[in-house]
């Protein structure tokens, strides 16, 4: 079996994946979490999605579908970002996690893209390794091809900054409004939702930052591989 999105597949393939000892990526991005006037709430969901999607056409691997709420306090104030709680968060995982071991997942890779979720990541990882004879591996994006950052004019923000913005011109390009876009110099992050510079942005740049995230993401599924 070649694997790919669980929700793609009928349970019998699931199954055959699963006995086949199919690594299972589990994805983790916001689906409605600002990221300033320039890209859409949908950032860090369509982000885990592509490199999801790309890991898959490189390694066979099932991917579970992308978790699209998490713990996220800093953005709550901004009209429709949505947010749990990290204890609500970290159970869901926790859930998520065991609901695939008791199907006869036994390797388990979480890719968290967010920052804040980070800690409740870890935290439910532990859990999870207390309790069975799995020790499920996170990789969290903001660690994932920091090499390829010498592209980047402006290495400074951390959200909806030159970084993010390059990536998601090269993912989704019809949906950033790279006109609207302003340094946090000029809008602090409380009026605007983002920091960082991210005016001069590009889809090449995003391709480089891509490709980088997802040659240490498949090195990782890789890894796991009998």
């Amino acid at each position: 079996m070649q694997g790919g999105w669980i929700e793609d597949l009928t349970w019998p393939e699931v199954k055959q994946c699963l006995d086949a000892g199919l690594p299972v990526l589990l994805p983790i991005g916001a689906a409605a979490k600002t990221h300033g006037h320039h890209l859409p709430m949908q950032t860090d969901y369509l982000t885990a999605r592509a490199l999801a999607e790309r890991a898959g056409q490189r390694v066979k691997l099932l991917i579970a579908p992308v978790v699209g709420f998490g713990y996220y306090p800093a953005f709550v104030n901004f009209a429709g970002s949505q947010s749990l709680s990290a204890e609500t968060f970290e159970a869901m995982l926790v859930e998520l996690m065991a609901r695939l071991l008791d199907q006869g997942a036994r390797k388990l890779v979480l890719l968290n893209t967010g920052v804040s979720t980070e800690r409740p990541v870890d935290a439910a990882i532990e859990r999870i390794a207390h309790r069975h004879s799995v020790q499920p591996m996170a990789l969290h994006m903001r660690l994932l091809g920091k090499s390829a950052e010498a592209v980047l004019d402006n290495k400074q923000g951390g959200h909806a900054d030159e970084r993010e913005t390059s990536m998601m011109l090269a993912i989704a390009p019809h949906l950033v409004h790279l006109e609207r876009a302003t340094a946090e110099a000029d809008q602090s992050f409380e009026r605007s939702g983002a920091t960082g510079d991210p005016r001069h942005a590009s889809a090449a740049k995003g391709e480089v930052l891509l490709n980088a995230k997802v040659d240490e993401l498949v090195a990782a599924l890789e890894a796991l591989q009998p």
